[in-house]
C-alpha cells in the first residue's frame, strides 16, 4: 500500500481511495427537518428564477408550495416509508413534491424524463409508487405502463392532460389556515430512506438505489461546494444524483438558482453572462461540449 499525504489519498492493489468520511451527529433528526428549517431561515431571498417565463420563486413562495403539496398528499392517504415518484425536466415545480414528501417523510423517487416504454415498466414495478407526478413530455407513456401492469397509482401532471390531477389544483386543495398551521413530520431513525435513485442502465435495467435522510443531509451541509448567495446553474434533472444533490445544496445554503430545461452550449454562455451566474456546474461531456463549441470565447462577462 502507498500513502501519498500531499493528494491525501491510498493506492492499495491498484485501487485508488480517498480519506473515509467519518460519521458524524447532524443538528437535526431528518432530511425534512433540514430543508424546513433551512427554507424558513432564507425568507423572501430568490430561490429560483425561471428563464423560460422570466418568474422567480422566493423561498418563503417555495415553501407554500411545499407545503400545499405535502397536505395532498396527506389527504391521499400517504404514509412515511411510500414512495412518490417524479418525472420531469428541470422547472420551478419539479423539486416540490421531492421536498413535500421529506416533509411527511415519505420517500421520492425521480425518474427520467425521457424513457422509454420498457423503461417505464421497470420503474414502476421497482419502487411501485402511489403517486407520480410527470411532465406533460412524459405522461402519455406512463399512463401506458400503469395500464399494461394493473396499477393504479394517482397521476399528476405539470401542465394538463385528461388522464391525470393538474399540479395547479393539488395546490389549490388546502386552505391558507392549514399551510399556516403545518409542520413536518418527525422521524424516529435518520437511517430511514429519504430517496430511491436509479442507476444508469448500463449494463442492463436501472436498479434502485436508496439513500438515506443521513446520507442526503451529511453531503448536502459538507463544504466542498459553497453556493450560499450565488446565482447557480445547472442542467442536471432530478433523475441525476448531482440534480438531487444541487437542489439539497442550494435550498440549504440559499442559493439563487437558474433554472434552464436542458443544456445548449450558446444558451449556457447567454445565461452566464445575463444573470451574472457564479456558479456553474457541468458533468465532463458537457463540459468538453462546452468548451469545443467556442461560445465562451464570446462572454463578456466581468466579476
Amino acid at each position: 500500500m502507498v500513502v501519498d499525504d500531499t493528494k491525501k489519498f491510498t493506492v492499495e492493489n491498484g485501487v485508488y481511495k480517498g480519506q473515509e468520511m467519518i460519521a458524524i451527529n447532524l443538528d437535526c433528526k431528518s432530511l425534512g427537518e433540514l430543508i424546513w428549517n433551512s427554507i424558513k431561515n432564507h425568507g423572501d431571498k430568490t430561490a429560483q428564477l425561471y428563464v423560460c417565463t422570466e418568474e422567480t420563486i422566493t423561498y418563503t413562495e417555495l415553501q407554500d408550495k411545499i407545503v400545499r403539496c405535502a397536505l395532498w398528499l396527506q389527504k391521499q392517504g400517504i404514509k412515511p416509508e411510500d414512495v412518490i415518484s417524479v418525472c420531469t425536466n428541470n422547472q420551478p415545480n419539479a423539486i416540490v413534491p421531492c421536498l413535500s414528501a421529506t416533509y411527511i417523510n415519505a420517500i421520492f423517487n425521480p425518474w427520467n424524463e425521457a424513457m422509454d416504454m420498457q423503461t417505464a415498466l421497470h420503474v414502476l414495478q421497482l419502487t411501485t409508487p402511489k403517486v407520480i407526478f410527470c411532465s406533460e413530455k412524459c405522461v402519455d407513456v406512463v399512463l401506458s405502463a400503469m395500464k399494461e401492469t394493473n396499477r393504479s397509482s394517482i397521476m399528476v401532471v405539470f401542465g394538463k392532460h385528461a388522464g391525470a390531477i393538474s399540479f395547479s389544483d393539488v395546490l389549490k386543495s388546502c386552505s391558507d389556515a392549514d399551510v399556516k398551521n403545518f409542520r413536518y413530520v418527525e422521524l424516529d431513525d435518520i437511517k430511514k430512506t429519504a430517496c430511491i435513485l436509479h442507476s444508469s442502465g448500463t449494463t442492463g435495467m436501472p436498479k434502485g438505489v436508496e439513500l438515506s435522510n443521513y446520507t442526503l443531509a451529511f453531503v448536502s451541509q459538507d463544504n466542498n461546494l459553497n453556493v450560499a448567495n450565488m446565482p447557480t446553474l445547472w442542467f442536471s434533472s432530478l433523475y441525476w444524483i448531482s440534480g438531487v444533490m444541487m437542489n439539497m445544496k442550494s435550498i440549504i445554503q440559499g442559493a439563487a438558482v437558474i433554472l434552464y430545461p436542458e443544456f445548449d452550449e450558446e444558451m449556457t454562455c447567454r445565461l452566464i453572462e445575463k444573470y451574472k451566474v457564479a456558479i456553474l456546474f457541468l458533468s465532463t461531456s458537457m463540459i468538453n461540449r462546452f468548451l469545443r463549441a467556442g461560445y465562451v470565447k464570446n462572454i463578456h462577462y466581468h466579476l
